[in-house]
C-alpha cells in the first residue's frame, strides 16, 4: 500500500465532524436553515397562523438538525444510512415547507430561499454516498457532484482593480453571489420588520457584519432599505 492509498483509507474512516467541507457546508448550512425557519415562523402574524400547520414544519425542522447532527459522530465508509436519513429529512421538510407556502404561510421568495439552501445540503450530501441511487426511493434527484472541492464556494474579492477580461468573466457570478445577498437580507426584514446588523447577522453568519452593513448601505441607494436611528443604534426595514 502506496503512502495515497493509505491516506485515503485515513480519510474514509475519520468521523465526518473531523471533515472540515462537511462540517461547514452540510452541518453549518443546515443549522443556518433551521435557524431561519424558527425565526421565520415566530413572525408569522398570530392571527394568520395554522398552529398544527407551523408545529408539524416546525417538529421536522427539530428532526432534521438532529438526524443531521448524529451524522458528525459517524466515520465516513459508515455512515451511509445516517446520511440516507438525514436526506429525507431535508427532503420531508422541503416538502411540508412548499405546503406552508400554499396555505399563505411563508411567502414565495421565503421558500425559494429556503429550498434553493436545502437543495445545496442535499446536493453536498450526495457527494458523501456510496450508492448512485442514494434518492430513488424518494423521486428525488440532485446533480452528481463535481469533483474536488464541489462543495466549496469561489472566494470574490470584494476590492481591487480587475482587467476588462477578467471583469467580464466573473461578472455573472458577482451579481449572483450579490443577489443572494440581497434576497437573504430582504427575507429577514421582511419576517422581522425591522432588524440591527446584529440580528441580520446571526442568521444570516456566512458573511461578516461588515460586508451586511455593505450590502444594507447599497440598498438604501437602491431605495430597497431605509435606515431608522444613527449609527449602532441603527435598524433597516423594506422601503
Amino acid at each position: 500500500m502506496d503512502t495515497r492509498d493509505i491516506l485515503k483509507a485515513t480519510d474514509s474512516t475519520k468521523r465526518l465532524v473531523q471533515d472540515d467541507e462537511y462540517y461547514r457546508f452540510i452541518f453549518k448550512k443546515t443549522e443556518k436553515i433551521i435557524s431561519v425557519i424558527f425565526f421565520v415562523s415566530n413572525n408569522i402574524d398570530k392571527e394568520q397562523k395554522d398552529h398544527s400547520l407551523i408545529e408539524d414544519v416546525l417538529d421536522t425542522a427539530r428532526l432534521t438538525h438532529n438526524a443531521v447532527l448524529a451524522t458528525l459522530d459517524m466515520r465516513a465508509h459508515l455512515a451511509e444510512e445516517s446520511l440516507r436519513a438525514a436526506a429525507h429529512k431535508l427532503i420531508s421538510l422541503d416538502s411540508k415547507l412548499k405546503v406552508a407556502a400554499v396555505v399563505g404561510l411563508i411567502a414565495p421568495d421565503v421558500l425559494h430561499l429556503l429550498s434553493s439552501e436545502i437543495d445545496g445540503v442535499l446536493r453536498g450530501l450526495n457527494k458523501y454516498l456510496v450508492r448512485t441511487s442514494a434518492f430513488d426511493d424518494l423521486n428525488y434527484r440532485v446533480a452528481a457532484p463535481a469533483r474536488e472541492n464541489a462543495a466549496r464556494p469561489r472566494s470574490v474579492p470584494e476590492r481591487g482593480p480587475v482587467g476588462k477580461a477578467e471583469a467580464s468573466e466573473g461578472e455573472g457570478q458577482v451579481s449572483s453571489i450579490d443577489n443572494d445577498r440581497r434576497d437573504r437580507i430582504k427575507v429577514v426584514l421582511g419576517a422581522k420588520g425591522e432588524a440591527t446588523i446584529k440580528d441580520i447577522a446571526d442568521i444570516i453568519n456566512d458573511v461578516s457584519s461588515k460586508t451586511i452593513q455593505r450590502e444594507l448601505n447599497a440598498m438604501i441607494e437602491d431605495n430597497l432599505v431605509k435606515r431608522h436611528g444613527e449609527r449602532r443604534w441603527s435598524k433597516y426595514s423594506l422601503v
